[in-house]
């Protein structure tokens, strides 16, 4: 029997190409090899199917980040590395914050409890924290932040960096290849961060 995965995969796939709404079941079981009921017996209904896959991007992510931050490095090269993270995840899964937004945050409070959403709020605000702390082969210092800020700050920075990629064409046509666009703008990132966060001399 095809596991939740293979379906959950399934549905990724499509909503690279479609919105959830715009995604039948009967697309995703067809594209998974699976009967429309199996999808019903495991997630209930679409809506149910939409959560999971936005909770499994979701954790997925969170777990590539922890692994990352785990490495050892300077604040630099940790905060590039998240932002290069999150960027490439953007690419893959162009829905990916708006999914998460509307199916976890926004869902119908009998779905998610407050603590649940909590959680889940910070166990991705401590990946944003751990930048601050724990700073191998660095002698930078960090002012005193809200690490909740720095966290919204750097998903807005890469959020809107591939939203916007229908302006940055033209504003940057000089630019040979989005990769290497990709990283000036994580360069920019980066050093505009470090120094927001950094203190004085």
């Amino acid at each position: 029997m095809v596991g939740k995965t293979a379906i959950i995969q399934a549905a990724i796939s499509i909503m690279r190409q479609k919105t959830p709404r715009e995604m039948s079941v009967l697309e995703v079981a067809t594209a998974a090899g699976v009967d429309p009921a199996l999808i019903r017996y495991y997630f209930g209904n679409k809506q149910g199917l939409i959560q999971a896959t936005a909770t499994h991007l979701l954790e997925e992510i969170q777990s590539r980040s922890r692994i990352m931050l785990d490495e050892e490095g300077t604040l630099e090269v940790r905060l590039r590395k998240r932002l290069r993270m999150l960027i490439d995840a953007l690419k893959d899964n162009p829905p990916f914050l708006q999914l998460v937004l509307n199916e976890i945050y926004a869902a119908d409070k009998q779905t998610h409890s407050a603590a649940t959403l909590r959680d889940v709020a910070f166990k991705g605000m401590e990946l944003s924290e751990s930048l601050l702390k724990q700073r191998m082969g660095s002698d930078a210092k960090v002012q005193d932040i809200d690490p909740r800020f720095l966290h919204v700050a750097i998903l807005g920075l890469c959020t809107f960096f591939m939203d916007a990629q229908p302006m940055l064409r033209v504003l940057f046509d000089d630019v040979d290849g989005t990769q290497d666009l990709t990283e000036r703008y994580i360069d920019f990132a980066a050093n505009m961060i470090l120094k927001g966060i950094s203190k004085s001399a």
